[in-house]
């Protein structure tokens, strides 16, 4: 065997290491993107984008299932034709992907290479929008800044049956101050919209339940089931990304383009790999139903946690030594 197929691994392990050091990930990250965009640009995607969000931008607040107030942040991209904007979605989507990941503790190429990511890229969706509030308010808690993070809760509120839980843990992180930036938005969309536009929306929210029709009513029930453990896992940052893997291992009103936020986490490879099974399998059997599978995603990094980081609640452990104290042994005696 010559030398220089000895030296052939080495020499490809040393590439890789080169590559992925901190200094050439933004360059990759922003080549595969910018093939990403590219793709975009000549492939026939969109299609949410066109016939929902769009028209959101342009006015139209009853023409998908968010909140009216989504209208807000989409605005601008009103203002363009519906292809230049969609492809302008996708540039902001990949740019905030990164600062999410690095925020958030996961890996960037394994965030904008996962298939839920491509996919909300390819149907327009604008998920980016509740996953960058996600970000804010984590980011807004860590260098105590309440108000700011208070504009990170407005924006997980756009999708409220992904972000609803998380916005109340990170709510109990951040005190009332938080409320300052959704209660001044509140009252603007009860002025822009009227008082009832809650109950208006709420009379055209249900959509396409995710896993089927038996899973909407099994679902509230497991998810409630499930966020206990959160009170079981040490550290904010994971009991943030537990709650977000209960919410959509439980949360039956969720496209499964929405899995993507939890690649913003640190993942283990499997983790990550296994998100990719139910998209292949739907790709050779021409069958939706295998999407179903992604629910195993949440379900490992929930164990994972609970494994890893798992503790017995502070309240838990007084009311064990209160116990002790109010039952204390009986003395041995001599029979």
């Amino acid at each position: 065997m010559s030398s220089h197929a000895v030296s052939s691994p080495n020499r490809l392990r040393a590439a890789w290491n080169t590559l992925t050091t901190p200094r050439w990930q933004p360059v990759i990250y922003a080549e595969i993107g910018g093939l990403l965009v590219l793709a975009l640009a000549f492939m026939p995607g969109g299609f949410d984008y066109l016939h929902f969000f769009h028209k959101v931008a342009q006015g139209c607040v009853q023409c998908a299932y968010n909140p009216y107030f989504l209208e807000w942040f989409l605005k601008p991209l009103g203002w363009l034709p519906w292809r230049v904007s969609y492809l302008l979605l996708a540039i902001i989507t990949i740019t905030a992907a990164w600062w999410l990941a690095r925020r958030l503790g996961g890996r960037p190429l394994a965030a904008l290479l996962s298939p839920a990511f491509i996919w909300i890229l390819w149907l327009g969706q604008i998920d980016i929008v509740p996953a960058l509030g996600l970000g804010i308010a984590w980011w807004s808690t860590n260098r105590q800044k309440p108000v700011i993070a208070g504009l990170g809760l407005l924006l997980l509120a756009t999708k409220p049956q992904l972000g609803a839980f998380a916005l109340l843990l990170l709510l109990g992180w951040n005190g009332w101050r938080a409320l300052n930036i959704p209660a001044l938005a509140a009252m603007l969309s009860f002025a822009v919209y009227g008082l009832d536009w809650p109950l208006r929306w709420l009379g055209y929210t249900p959509q396409t339940v995710f896993g089927g029709d038996a899973w909407f009513y099994i679902a509230p029930t497991w998810l409630l089931v499930s966020l206990i453990g959160v009170l079981f896992v040490r550290g904010r940052r994971e009991q943030l990304q537990y709650v977000v893997a209960a919410t959509l291992a439980g949360a039956p009103f969720l496209g499964a383009y929405s899995f993507f936020v939890l690649a913003f986490f640190p993942l283990r490879w499997w983790e990550i790999a296994v998100a990719y099974v139910p998209f292949a399998l739907m790709g050779l059997t021409a069958e939706q139903w295998w999407l179903g599978l992604l629910l195993v995603q949440p379900l490992l990094v929930m164990a994972r946690l609970l494994w890893q980081h798992g503790r017995i609640p502070a309240w838990a452990t007084r009311k064990n030594e209160q116990g002790q104290v109010s039952n204390p042994p009986l003395p041995e005696t001599d029979h």
